[in-house]
């Protein structure tokens, strides 16, 4: 049985990170010694975080190209697989940032459900 849990999904990506630190795929970070310190995530690495930041601008741009319906009226270019695909990497680019920002996987899930929380209860008050 697959586990669908968010805590799931995030120690799936930090793997995911592991492997990458292993391979030597994030070139700014090539001393063994400091890569060791990555077997071990959540990590504050604002270098990483940063990194990913601007990862993130890059997919919310394919999240706009894959549906191009916001443009103006003209525009009906619409890819739904397309655009769902685009907003998975979001959210995983999101799981990255969070990694390096030294957050778990209960921190996350915690602060959007109190937020979730917050603005509903801020739209009922309205």
């Amino acid at each position: 049985m697959v586990n669908n849990s968010f805590d799931a999904l995030f120690d799936s990506q930090a793997e995911n990170q592991r492997m990458m630190f292993e391979r030597g795929m994030y070139g700014f970070v090539d001393n063994p010694e400091v890569d060791g310190k990555y077997t071990e995530l959540p990590i504050d690495e604002p270098k990483l975080a940063s990194y990913h930041i601007q990862q993130l601008v890059s997919e919310i741009g394919e999240v706009l190209d894959a549906d191009k319906r916001w443009k103006n009226f003209r525009n009906d270019f619409y890819n739904r697989d397309a655009k769902l695909e685009e907003l998975a990497d979001c959210f995983i680019v999101l799981m990255n940032i969070s990694m390096f920002s030294g957050f778990s996987a209960d921190d996350v899930y915690n602060a959007i459900s109190s937020k979730i929380e917050e603005v509903g209860i801020r739209i009922s008050d309205m």
